[in-house]
């Protein structure tokens, strides 16, 4: 058996044009901070751990669980807004949805979302852009503050809503901070984007048949 583990942001759906603008608002709307954009400053560069940082950065003493719920209902209501202005602001990647429902049909393999978003963020967009993950096991940054324990969770829940061993764990996300994320915790990483110098790398998910075949998984 193999598992698939999909990153929601950059390799099923783009939503560039609204994520980091809602979230520096929403964190300048209910905090009124404005928010360093330089995704190198910080070290787990996920919903939840973006904010913690913040909070440590400013020393700000109120509840955690309830500042994060706070910007993450305003989050959420900024891209609510955003998307009924500009519906094609969040698409899904040229692909995806012919990709999912390919896996979905492989009896040898699982399928998980393990996303550094906060679930309700990463759902709302993937809603957005028309793919249905109602039956995949899902993990996100609600649920861990780092990419790595984002993954190894989702690995985890994918036992045990599977019943199954996985022989190979392969990792389908954009961007260097998952392919480290994988390397650390030694599972196979396919880049999905126009970023270069990755081993096994496609510019979307329309040519994964290409990946497949290159993973000996025909």
């Amino acid at each position: 058996m193999n598992l698939f583990l999909i990153d929601s942001d950059g390799a099923l759906v783009n939503s560039e044009k609204i994520d980091l603008r809602c979230y520096a608002q929403a964190v300048r709307d209910v905090l009124g901070i404005e928010m360093e954009t330089d995704p190198s400053h910080y070290a787990n560069l996920t919903d939840a751990g973006v904010l913690d940082a913040i909070i440590a950065q400013h020393g700000i003493t109120e509840s955690r669980s309830l500042v994060h719920r706070k910007v993450e209902q305003c989050y959420l209501a900024l891209i609510n807004d955003a998307l009924c202005s500009h519906p094609d602001f969040v698409r899904a990647i040229q692909g995806a949805q012919d990709f999912l429902s390919d896996i979905r049909s492989r009896e040898d393999t699982h399928i998980a979302i393990a996303t550094g978003g906060w679930e309700s963020a990463a759902k709302l967009k993937l809603r957005a852009a028309g793919i249905d993950v109602s039956d995949v096991t899902f993990t996100s940054s609600s649920d861990a503050l780092s990419r790595t324990e984002i993954m190894a969770l989702a690995a985890f829940r994918a036992k045990q809503d599977s019943g199954y061993t996985f022989d190979r764990r392969i990792v389908f996300g954009h961007g260097e901070r998952n392919k480290h994320a994988s390397q650390e915790l030694g599972y196979e990483y396919v880049e999905v984007g126009a970023t270069k110098g990755n081993h096994t790398h496609i510019p979307d998910l329309a040519h994964y048949q290409a990946v497949l075949s290159r993973l000996s998984l025909h």
